[in-house]
């Protein structure tokens, strides 16, 4: 009986996000997204140290304990490029990589 090859790297595949899932855990916190416009994304990402043209900001709330996000509104369900910057944003949330 012969294993066809793409079974095998599907199999391979599903592993190795599953390892890759599992060595990143996310820690349980609170996230709070704000969609602001771009005069006020350019004033923080500024206030941030920053270039003033940067799309998004994830910061750590110590009142709070929180994530809070900053980005600019995403033009649909279809504007990967404003949804990839709210994964990226999310990633530092995860990861507890913040500006200050």
């Amino acid at each position: 009986m012969a294993i066809k090859l793409p079974l095998i790297c599907a199999v391979i595949a599903t592993v190795v996000s599953a390892t890759a899932a599992s060595a990143m855990p996310i820690e349980p916190r609170a996230v709070t997204w704000n969609i602001v416009s771009d005069r006020e994304m350019s004033r923080l990402c500024r206030d941030h140290g920053m270039r003033p043209n940067c799309e998004g900001m994830a910061a750590w709330d110590k009142e709070f304990r929180m994530c809070v996000i900053w980005t600019r509104s995403p033009r649909g369900a279809d504007d990967m490029s404003g949804w990839q910057v709210i994964h990226h944003e999310l990633q530092h949330c995860q990861e507890g990589q913040f500006h200050h």
